[in-house]
């Protein structure tokens, strides 16, 4: 990521190339004999919350960008940081489906 400041404004530019390294290290499998680990990496562009919604927009290891949203059903407990977890597991269930989908079509 570098910084610039043009005048008063100050401009972020993302190495895509950073993130997709960063990604495809996070992304794994591991088989070690009658063990198996997997390991998922996305990362998270927005956050945005609603109360009691939260949708989150994230990039996957492919670099294609999606969303997914979470409700909190206990409104008088409305917890970002849990609404946000919920969230995070539908982004990795998405992805989880979307390899399986690919897979099926080879």
């Amino acid at each position: 990521m570098g910084k610039y400041k043009v005048g008063e404004e100050l401009i972020i530019v993302n190495d895509p190339n950073k993130d997709n390294a960063k990604l495809k290290e996070l992304t794994n499998l591991i088989v070690d004999g009658d063990f198996a680990q997997i390991s998922w990496g996305i990362k998270i562009l927005e956050v945005e919350y609603d109360k009691p919604n939260v949708t989150l927009t994230y990039k996957n290891v492919n670099g294609e960008k999606n969303k997914v949203f979470a409700v909190c059903k206990d409104i008088e407990n409305f917890d970002k940081e849990k609404v946000l977890e919920k969230a995070l597991l539908r982004a990795f269930q998405n992805e989880v489906i979307d390899i399986s989908v690919n897979k099926n079509k080879w």
